[in-house]
């Protein structure tokens, strides 16, 4: 029942039902049932190639761009509708509008901080990605700030329950995922509906799609008349959906401004193993105390302010929080940053090539999914090239059949450029964190995939010098070890039906 509830309130279902339309017009001209076909066939062309100089000149990835001119060429029909259905629409243009003026008000408050990219200088630190950051991403790159990785949910989830027992003033939520049967949800809720009572500020997000299945209907009003503010992103209906295909990936906690927690951890009892679905679930996340918490703060009132299309918020109260914090004397460097499909600026991927590009040793990479464009395979093919050891791993046992064949399709091409890969054998990664020389890491919630990359809201750490860099590689090592590496000879053993699924998926990959 979920995944037909899905189903039907996605994008696959106007895809499948126009599709359908154009098999139904090919029939008919195959079998002769209109002497007219040739008029369609004319005005076919002619649309077609209005919608192929459109797309030409849009300011678009490239790979979407073949897609999308392929799709309108061989399947008209199907190619017209799907491609109109999924570049307009009213909704998308309120959500760009609430979100611009959102970061506007938010941008009152912000100012980069040039004093602490000069001293990373004198510390011999790479502050190129930093300046991108600050500028693509929003956010300032601080110090001052305690680092804390978690090698698996259940161990950052007991730090989250007790920092939330600790709440005095606000509590800011968004998750992607929350299932509102789940144990997590339930230990949370009841902390929440605590902390409202004894005039807390709480407010909580979720986004529609992820829990279309896991919570209910008009839960929102459950939880206002609990005292929780809530607001779900938006909340999808069927073959209205423009803005359906961006949707809010992020998952974030705030504290009173205090402290901040985020990775690829949802409210849903498989990312503490509580729950075993897809073999033993393997997940990272962090904690940040400290200045780059107001970092995280900013990301979500930009969020909360877009779904609410509304800037009326108390920013000054809430942004200058962590004024009332002592201040840390933490190692090292962190720039929180996010990252929009509105802006038409791949920060994610961005940040990921720069990882790659200046490495000198090493890049470890953990990533459920693997779809990328040509910028990573040319970034991991250059890196390879200089003598920099680069390492992937990805799940053994798969959440989703369609996006592991596609990562699998890429197999062949990373061990033509010297790539190592290895599969997760006691079960599913579903981590999202890139770790290099000792020195740099991103965790968040960006999957090497084209939907993170490009499609949806995202967030995450870059972090230079801090001691907790060297947990994570830790992690990397302890990871490797419980995993298989993927030879050419294994590969070349799949069914050859299988790999060629995995190439032909490519066609599609950008959409999927």
């Amino acid at each position: 029942m979920n995944k037909l509830l899905k189903l039907i309130y996605s994008n696959k279902f106007f895809a499948i039902t126009t599709l359908l339309m154009q098999v139904g017009i090919i029939t008919a001209y195959v079998i002769g049932v209109s002497s007219n076909i040739r008029f369609y066939l004319l005005a076919s062309n002619f649309i077609s190639a209005i919608l192929i100089m459109f797309e030409v000149n849009r300011h678009e990835e490239t790979a979407f761009k073949i897609t999308w001119i392929m799709l309108i060429a061989i399947v008209p029909l199907f190619g017209w509708f799907f491609y109109l259905y999924t570049h307009t629409g009213i909704i998308s243009r309120d959500i760009m509008r609430s979100h611009t003026i959102a970061q506007k008000k938010i941008s009152e408050y912000r100012s980069e901080d040039t004093d602490t990219i000069k001293e990373m200088e004198l510390a011999g630190c790479e502050t190129s990605l930093v300046r991108y950051l600050s500028r693509s991403g929003g956010n300032c790159v601080y110090k001052n700030s305690d680092f804390k990785y978690y090698p698996i949910g259940e161990e950052m989830f007991v730090d989250m329950l007790y920092e939330l027992r600790s709440a005095k003033d606000f509590i800011f939520m968004e998750f992607f995922i929350v299932s509102q049967k789940s144990y997590m949800w339930r230990a949370v809720e009841d902390i929440l509906v605590e902390k409202a009572k004894n005039g807390v500020d709480v407010r909580v997000m979720y986004d529609g799609m992820g829990c279309i299945a896991l919570m209910p209907k008009n839960y929102d009003k459950v939880l206002e008349s609990k005292g929780i503010k809530c607001q779900v992103f938006a909340p999808v209906q069927p073959l209205l959906s423009t803005y359906q295909n961006n949707r809010d990936h992020r998952k974030v906690l705030v504290i009173d401004g205090r402290c901040a927690f985020s990775g690829g951890i949802n409210l849903s009892d498989e990312y503490i193993n509580k729950t075993v679905r897809f073999g033993h679930w393997k997940d990272t996340g962090f904690r940040l105390i400290g200045e780059a918490v107001k970092g995280f703060t900013e990301m979500f009132l930009t969020m909360w302010c877009t779904a609410a299309s509304t800037a009326n918020v108390d920013f000054e109260r809430f942004l200058n929080s962590s004024r009332a914090f002592p201040s840390l004397s933490a190692q090292g460097y962190i720039a929180p940053f996010c990252d929009s499909p509105l802006d038409n600026e791949p920060t994610g991927r961005n940040a990921y090539v720069d990882m790659l590009n200046t490495a000198k040793k090493y890049v470890h990479i953990m990533t459920p999914y693997f779809v990328v464009d040509e910028a990573i395979y040319n970034a991991m093919s250059y890196a390879v090239m200089r003598g920099v050891d680069v390492k992937v791993i990805l799940p053994g046992i798969p959440d989703k059949r369609i996006p592991y064949c596609l990562a699998r399709s890429y197999y062949e091409d990373l061990f033509n450029i010297g790539v190592e890969v290895y599969e997760y054998t006691p079960g599913f990664v579903h981590a999202k964190t890139t770790v290099s020389d000792d020195k740099r890491a991103i965790v968040g919630t960006i999957n090497y995939d084209y939907r993170s990359l490009y499609l949806h809201y995202e967030c995450a750490v870059y972090a230079v010098d801090t001691p907790g860099i060297k947990d994570i590689e830790d992690d990397m090592l302890i990871t490797l070890s419980k995993c298989r590496r993927i030879t050419p000879v294994e590969y070349k053993e799949l069914p050859w039906y299988y790999r060629f699924l995995g190439r032909a998926l490519r066609f599609i990959a950008t959409v999927i």
